[in-house]
């Protein structure tokens, strides 16, 4: 399984398409965390309650919802959090555009690693990005302290760029560590309406890669009442962004 994966992973990273399929049939024989026993037989479940909710939602709104595993999950990979991180699929994608900050995204249930051979650890989330309409500098926020080891590894990648401050608002820079490449841009692009929007709600990682938003807050599958909080903040977010100034 795992060389399946990781030839998926180089042929997607070099322009190719490749395709798993019929793993909902396959039996790990190993007890290796990596085998992916436990997602495999996740997968061969039949529809869950959460499932069916989030289709109603998706009815409800005129999204798109497909449950099934996508084992494509190359674009999060243009996000620094994931660099070090392989990621073993995705499903439960949720997909709809917000119409009024001309924005396209997709919510999903992510698998990937973390650490490597017997210390692998195997973690599951909920991931949203956001398609931006125009490009933005690229940054990472997170909150202080949230993903312990995990949390010290993302500050390990932007080490090169140190904790940006903002001295007219303490408050935010105490509460989130934020770094990227070009403190400039990201200075003037963190407005002070952008700064106390951030401040005034529950942050945990959001992150740029200049022209997508990749936001998540713990490291769980999220329930369907926190789903809606998560597209709510995001659509309230570019809403308080600048969007047609390009970097």
């Amino acid at each position: 399984m795992e060389n399946l994966i990781e030839f998926k992973r180089i042929h997607d990273n070099d322009g190719g398409n490749v395709k798993l399929v019929g793993l909902d049939h396959h039996v790990s024989s190993s007890s290796h965390n990596r085998a992916l026993k436990i997602i495999i037989e996740r997968v061969k479940k039949q529809i869950t309650k959460r499932q069916i909710r989030l289709q109603k939602l998706a009815i409800e709104n005129g999204w798109n919802f497909e449950r099934q595993v996508d084992w494509n999950t190359s674009y999060l990979r243009n996000f620094h959090f994931f660099d070090s991180r392989p990621i073993e699929m995705k499903s439960n994608s949720l997909k709809g555009h917000d119409v009024e900050n001309n924005a396209d995204w997709e919510i999903a249930d992510i698998v990937f690693d973390e650490g490597a051979m017997l210390a692998l650890e195997v973690y599951q989330t909920t991931v949203q990005v956001v398609r931006l309409p125009s490009p933005i500098p690229r940054f990472i926020i997170d909150k202080e302290g949230l993903f312990g080891k995990i949390a010290e590894k993302v500050k390990v990648l932007s080490g090169s760029n140190p904790n940006i401050n903002f001295m007219d608002h303490p408050n935010f820079s105490d509460k989130f560590h934020l770094s990227g490449e070009d403190e400039d841009a990201i200075r003037k692009f963190f407005t002070n309406d952008l700064i106390r929007f951030l401040g005034d709600n529950e942050i945990h990682h959001i992150e740029s890669n200049g022209e997508a938003l990749m936001i998540f807050k713990y490291v769980h599958i999220a329930p369907t009442d926190e789903v809606q909080n998560m597209l709510t903040f995001a659509h309230n977010l570019l809403s308080h962004m600048d969007l047609k100034t390009t970097v």
